[in-house]
């Protein structure tokens, strides 16, 4: 897992006014709010007082109260009242938690974990990437956001997977013609891109209004995969040859090493009606069921280190190059150190660093998850202790 990066954390219709929401991310909880104005901040759930869930607290006056003694947050994360010391008495400066800048994007509440400085975070996803969203008299769009215990990483890996539909999927993999075609592959620091053709599958593979829609004999159809850091996001454009066309814009998010949440928005050029979108979500659970149960069933859980455990070829293209892209990350330092944390979490807090800890590294109660390599943008060793401090 990596920090430094945004992730979505829900739908922005699913955080409500007034109330806190509990959500866990990298290993690490968050409560996310809504101020009086409507917008959305991101706190570390953990009380630094005595551990307490602050999600479980209440709103007011655009703080969230600890459920535990009362403390009061504000929306950048410092304590602004403790009751037990009376209403006179200011809290120390170290009465404080981590706060994480949000973003709302493609109707998704987006948090940046990390400290990184804003030049060398990944750029947010900008509308290029998914145009199709805000065009509603062309697309008609379907959502889907599910949990699977997964690593984020093998989840991600089949989503951009080019052969694997011909046998993991019944409704849109040819197994008459499983051949992945070797293409260029359009790479960038922050991901990489292919565009191939394939075999349709057979129209009895289809059902309901989609086979009805289906030509006995067609020709080939036009998929074009991305993926990129931000978010781990993967676009997926299909083009077929009777000109029918359908994107998919997921995002997926670490609950932890072993659970993903992944966040998904379908859209389609055919069957416009509102009355199709049953069978659309229908076939989209299905498929995700299907992958599921492949993944779930995938050894090692976490991908391996070495690039000779597993005999990757030249149809695993993206994949290859998805796993050197993280290999970049973990050279930045952004990796958190898993089997480190493990170890000390049963004794200590560990957060994700916020923005704050990068210009303002002491008095702060609760340490940083530890890295696997230091990170560069923190000039000293002394940098680099504090920060975690």
């Amino acid at each position: 897992m990596f920090i430094n990066n945004w992730y979505v954390a829900a739908g922005v219709d699913d955080l409500k006014n007034g109330e806190p929401m509990f959500m866990r991310m990298l290993g690490c909880d968050f409560v996310l709010f809504r101020d009086s104005k409507g917008e959305t901040h991101c706190l570390s759930d953990v009380c630094c007082h005595r551990g307490a869930s602050l999600s479980k607290g209440k709103l007011k006056d655009d703080c969230v109260i600890c459920p535990y003694h009362g403390w009061e947050f504000n929306m950048q994360g410092v304590c602004t009242k403790i009751p037990a010391l009376g209403a006179d008495v200011k809290p120390p400066k170290r009465a404080r938690i981590d706060s994480y800048p949000v973003r709302e994007k493609f109707g998704w509440i987006w948090v940046f974990l990390g400290d990184a400085p804003e030049e060398e975070r990944p750029p947010f996803l900008d509308d290029s990437w998914f145009p199709e969203y805000y065009d509603e008299a062309t697309w008609r769009k379907v959502r889907v956001q599910y949990h699977a215990p997964v690593n984020w990483a093998r989840s991600e890996e089949n989503s951009i997977d080019g052969a694997h539909p011909s046998f993991v999927h019944a409704s849109f993999g040819s197994k008459r013609d499983p051949k992945v075609h070797i293409v260029p592959v359009v790479t960038h620091e922050w991901g990489a891109s292919t565009t191939r053709e394939r075999t349709p599958p057979d129209r009895t593979q289809k059902s309901g209004a989609m086979r009805e829609i289906t030509a006995e004999k067609r020709g080939k159809t036009k998929a074009t995969t991305a993926f990129c850091f931000t978010g781990v996001t993967h676009r997926i454009e299909i083009l077929r040859a009777d000109g029918l066309r359908q994107v998919t814009l997921s995002h997926r998010t670490p609950v932890d090493e072993f659970n993903t949440r992944t966040f998904t928005t379908q859209c389609r050029d055919y069957l416009m009606n509102e009355e199709f979108d049953r069978e659309r979500l229908e076939g989209r659970q299905k498929a995700i069921a299907e992958d599921i149960a492949i993944v779930s069933t995938v050894r090692p859980p976490l991908p391996p280190k070495s690039t000779t455990a597993e005999l990757l070829t030249e149809a695993d293209q993206l994949e290859t190059a998805f796993r050197a892209m993280n290999r970049r990350m973990e050279a930045k330092g952004w990796e958190i150190d898993s089997d480190e944390v493990e170890r000390e979490v049963r004794r200590q807090i560990l957060v994700i660093p916020s923005p704050k800890r990068l210009t303002d590294p002491k008095n702060w109660v609760h340490k940083t998850v530890p890295t696997t390599r230091p990170r560069g943008y923190l000039t000293s060793q002394s940098d680099a202790t504090e920060a975690a401090e």
